[in-house]
């Protein structure tokens, strides 16, 4: 029988384990359970208890220094402006956007040749060496490829471009049509004169189709199509597509020394407000100098501008204009509303836009043409507004009982005058020179890593490239040139 005095030891319960965790998403489940089994003594559950402490321990300290390698991992990158179109040339047309489509409205079911779109560039120049200079093939070599870096995505482009007919379009075709059958009344007008039309690309692509037998179409279009893009350029290009086929006829009977029609995208500086979802795709025009276009012999610009604003020409060119009329060019303008089909005519063939026609067929359609002022006696008294007549023609004219039109937007008593924009050159510059752009415009915000400078994405997440390899943003435009393919 044991003594008072004896002490009895506490007793010693193990530990159980009610629970299992087997989970793989729980951390250390397995270890734990294990080690459960090996705590059967005060001794060893002290010492599982210290273990447990220090392996904590180590694994939160573990833990900072992984996450500090995590972040010390993350590029280290600085935001910068570059060039909308360097930026394109180096990455890619659709650059932060490889992912999204163009959006394509207006598409009628005509064929066209896709294989031989790499050669569009060229295909287009001017084919009057006198009046290569002036042309800008930069759209057009979107679908080139000829940096390395770049072919992927000009194939890319190629397969998603589209000819493009809109009832816009249509309207714009016969309008120039009808400015052509006016010039087809002097020979020595016409040779005197360059048209520009500044119309929103795809119609200012088909006025210059409906002019093309009498002018030789000179593309001005400097920027490339992007799926965000502000200038909607895929629409431009899917225009010329369309009117590829009459615009090559058209070049084969025309007149070897014809006059030039340049061709101007009036969408190229449309207000940008939103670079998170925009691309800012603007250009500036470049027209040709006024001493070279009086040393070719001619003496009038015609401006052909919408009619549903002002005639006055645009700002990127205004200093253009302001040269012409003090190398003593006689500027006009005319709005493109000024031509419509006279009321009383019937229709003919007015489903166009939804028939698939080829543009080739066009001119040989009978359809309801348009006059000067609305009407086949108001046609003719263009000539009267715009006095460039020489010879025998001017006096006929006179004889035309109510020559003038009931109403016309006034262009024939536009003159150039020199106002203060966003573009205006030094008072010394001459035309023709670069025109100063303002800050941020053309341009796109990139991430660019600290490093070495590479291009890693967009400035925003949500349209950012992250994904795509990185690549220098070295310039790989050097090959480019003004014209030609």
């Amino acid at each position: 029988m044991a003594s008072d005095d004896t002490k009895k030891e506490p007793e010693v319960l193990p530990f159980r384990r009610h629970v299992t965790v087997q989970q793989p998403g729980i951390v250390g489940a397995q270890w734990w359970n294990d080690g459960l089994s090996a705590m059967g003594s005060p001794v060893n559950r002290r010492g599982a208890l210290k273990a447990l402490l220090v392996v904590g321990g180590t694994v939160a300290v573990g833990g900072i220094g992984i996450a500090s390698q995590i972040k010390s991992s993350e590029p280290d990158y600085d935001i910068e402006m570059l060039d909308t179109l360097e930026t394109q040339r180096s990455q890619g047309w659709n650059f932060g956007a490889p992912d999204e489509s163009l959006s394509f409205t207006g598409q009628v079911p005509v064929s066209h040749e896709e294989t031989s779109l790499h050669k569009f560039a060229t295909e287009m120049s001017p084919k009057q060496d006198r009046l290569k200079p002036f042309y800008q093939a930069t759209l057009f070599q979107a679908l080139a490829g000829t940096v390395p870096s770049t072919i992927p995505s000009a194939v890319a482009l190629r397969a998603a471009v589209k000819p493009v007919l809109t009832p816009a379009m249509d309207t714009a075709f016969r309008q120039g049509q009808a400015l052509a059958r006016l010039f087809e009344e002097s020979e020595e007008v016409t040779r005197a004169t360059v048209v520009m039309v500044d119309l929103p690309g795809p119609e200012a692509v088909a006025f210059a189709a409906g002019l093309s037998r009498s002018f030789e179409p000179v593309f001005t279009f400097d920027n490339w199509p992007h799926p965000r893009g502000l200038v909607p350029a895929h629409l431009t290009l899917g225009a010329a597509l369309y009117y590829r086929p009459l615009l090559e006829r058209t070049a084969r009977r025309r007149s070897t020394s014809a006059p030039p029609v340049l061709v101007l995208d009036r969408n190229r500086l449309l207000p940008y407000t939103k670079p998170q979802t925009q691309f800012d795709n603007r250009y500036l025009a470049r027209l040709p100098p006024a001493a070279r276009l009086t040393e070719m012999g001619f003496k009038h610009v015609l401006y052909v501008a919408p009619g549903d604003g002002p005639l006055q020409e645009l700002d990127d060119i205004n200093e253009d204009f302001v040269s012409y009329r003090e190398a003593r060019l006689d500027v006009k303008s005319v709005a493109a509303s000024d031509f419509q089909p006279a009321p009383s005519e019937p229709s003919l063939v007015e489903d166009v836009v939804t028939t698939p026609y080829t543009s080739d067929v066009l001119p040989e359609l009978q359809r309801r043409p348009f006059y000067f002022g609305g009407s086949p006696v108001s046609h003719s008294s263009f000539w009267m507004l715009y006095p460039w007549l020489r010879g025998a023609t001017a006096p006929a004219m006179a004889a035309v009982p109510n020559p003038l039109p009931p109403k016309t937007a006034g262009g024939h008593r536009y003159e150039p005058q020199r106002r203060a924009t966003m573009f205006s050159l030094p008072p010394s510059s001459a035309s023709g020179a670069p025109r100063p752009k303002p800050t941020g415009f053309a341009k796109v915000q990139v991430k660019v890593a600290a490093a070495n400078r590479q291009i890693l994405g967009f400035a925003y997440g949500s349209y950012s490239s992250w994904n795509r390899a990185p690549t220098a943003h070295s310039s790989s435009s050097s090959g480019y040139s003004s014209y030609g393919g």
